[in-house]
């Protein structure tokens, strides 16, 4: 995995909620991979007083920043693609929990359904 530098982080972070949403989707794609927050007894949920979502990163620096703000207990979790599309998706469909992509370090993030997520792989 590539590390990113200062630069590009500030530049990902600052980017509008739709473009970190669309470098996110290629991310994915191009690595195979995505990052998401947790600990022992599971993966890091944020409400945003209308949805409980879970919270994807396209590098493992950038998740690990945002722990680093308000949630040190938890820790970079990677998820291969193919078990994300094939199992967390619909598994998240079935709790009835949304996705918050690439969530900036002011919280900003755009929000999508596990079934609308799932578009952008088919």
């Amino acid at each position: 995995m590539t590390t990113l530098t200062e630069k590009q982080i500030q530049a990902i972070d600052s980017m509008s909620d739709q473009v970190r949403f669309d470098h996110l989707i290629k991310s994915m794609t191009e690595i195979g991979q995505v990052w998401t927050l947790a600990n022992s007894s599971g993966c890091l949920l944020i409400d945003t007083g209308e949805e409980q979502c879970l919270l994807l990163f396209s590098h493992e620096q950038l998740a690990q920043l945002w722990a680093e703000q308000e949630h040190s207990e938890y820790q970079p979790l990677q998820i291969e693609l193919t078990k994300f599309t094939e199992k967390w998706l619909p598994g998240m469909a079935n709790d009835g929990f949304f996705i918050a992509c690439q969530p900036n370090l002011a919280g900003e993030a755009f929000i999508e359904s596990p079934a609308d997520f799932a578009e952008n792989f088919n």
